[in-house]
């Protein structure tokens, strides 16, 4: 699906520069259910950024799906990610003014398919995180968990091949993230590629492989069982 090969990303400040990524090299295969884990400052939101092709590496490739994406600029690494990347995050990043429903279908505004199509597949989507009774009301009516299963149906609406989850039970309680670990397991099991990046070696552990990062550098990667 995914991966990379001697990827070095860094920052620039106005008297030094910080290494953020050295030499890293991951594989993520179709299907797969992956974890980073790491401290923080350990190089993860910056790894989710280039494997989401959110941002470009500095250096190194990233090839996702057979194709090397590392040197493409902003508007081609859009057109690339639209219809095939999802993101989850911590702090939901519902749009305010958007009912549940609405939320949940915006990535379908953005591809050609018909109403009836995105009808359909919204809900199905509302139905399988249940969703389907709080459909109209709004991000600020809603508990923290609502929100995330909210976000987690708007990323897996359009079916991605990939979905990349950042901290996404960092602002709920124990029973809020078991419930949306329990969540992501299920749309891997139904054939998304995930990779989930953590600071919880617990949560690290729900994965079938754990990359542990730290200072930059892929210290283990070894399958869970």
């Amino acid at each position: 699906m995914i991966h990379t090969r001697d990827l070095v990303k860094g920052y620039r400040g106005q008297e030094v520069a910080t290494p953020v990524l050295i030499n890293v090299n991951i594989d993520v295969g179709d299907g797969e259910f992956v974890a980073v884990a790491g401290p923080s400052g350990s190089g993860k939101s910056t790894l989710f950024n280039i494997l989401g092709l959110l941002e470009a590496p500095d250096a190194g490739s990233v090839v996702f799906r057979g194709r090397d994406v590392g040197g493409l600029g902003e508007s081609e690494r859009l057109a690339l990610r639209r219809g095939h990347i999802a993101y989850v995050f911590r702090q939901f990043n519902l749009v305010d003014e958007l009912s549940v429903a609405e939320n949940v279908e915006l990535p379908l505004l953005y591809l050609k398919m018909k109403r009836a199509e995105r009808r359909e597949r919204l809900e199905e989507a509302l139905g399988r995180f249940g969703l389907g009774h709080i459909s109209r009301r709004f991000p600020r009516q809603l508990s923290g968990l609502q929100q995330q299963m909210t976000a987690l149906a708007r990323a897996t609406v359009f079916q991605p091949k990939l979905l990349l989850a950042d901290e996404p039970t960092g602002n709920l309680n124990s029973a809020g993230g078991s419930a949306v670990m329990e969540a992501l397991s299920a749309i891997n099991e139904a054939g998304t590629t995930l990779v989930l990046f953590t600071n919880s070696m617990q949560e690290a552990q729900k994965a079938r492989r754990i990359i542990q990062l730290f200072d930059g550098h892929v210290v283990t990667d070894h399958a869970h069982t």
